[in-house]
């Protein structure tokens, strides 16, 4: 404030002159309020409130969706697992099946083979034994 007095241009200001310089170079903003300033200033103020009320609104929105979507992921969750509870349950059972269908081939396979072998025996027989008569002796 004394270098605003120190900048005044008359050496013994008076009170008057000193408060309108400090006027005329100080804006006073806000200082007396209107009847526009009160109205604008409710007007804000309803404003804000409803602003407020919008984003509560809003936040109660979005967890509801957020607790909406964890629910849902839950029982995706739940699903999921009894499905793979199923599959690994068949699964178990394929395989069994297949240790089955495995043994039984190679139970086949040996029949076969010895068949086969019965069959190579009794046409070596039937080539040795024509009629009775030897014809190759073995």
């Amino acid at each position: 404030m004394a270098g605003f007095v120190y900048n005044l241009q008359s050496a013994n200001p008076n009170p008057q002159s000193l408060f309108q310089t400090f006027v005329d170079r100080v804006p006073l903003v806000n200082l007396v309020a209107t009847s526009d300033d009160s109205s604008r200033s409710a007007e804000d103020d309803e404003r804000k409130r409803r602003r407020k009320v919008s984003n509560r609104e809003s936040a109660r929105r979005s967890r509801m969706r957020k607790r909406r979507h964890m629910e849902e992921l839950w029982s995706m969750l739940v699903q999921l697992i009894n499905e793979n509870k199923c599959l690994v349950d068949e699964l178990s059972r394929a395989k069994e099946g297949l240790e089955k269908v495995i043994e039984e081939n190679m139970k086949i396979r040996e029949e076969n083979s010895k068949s086969r072998k019965m069959i190579g025996e009794i046409r070596l027989n039937r080539f040795l034994n024509v009629d009775g008569d030897k014809i190759w002796t073995v």
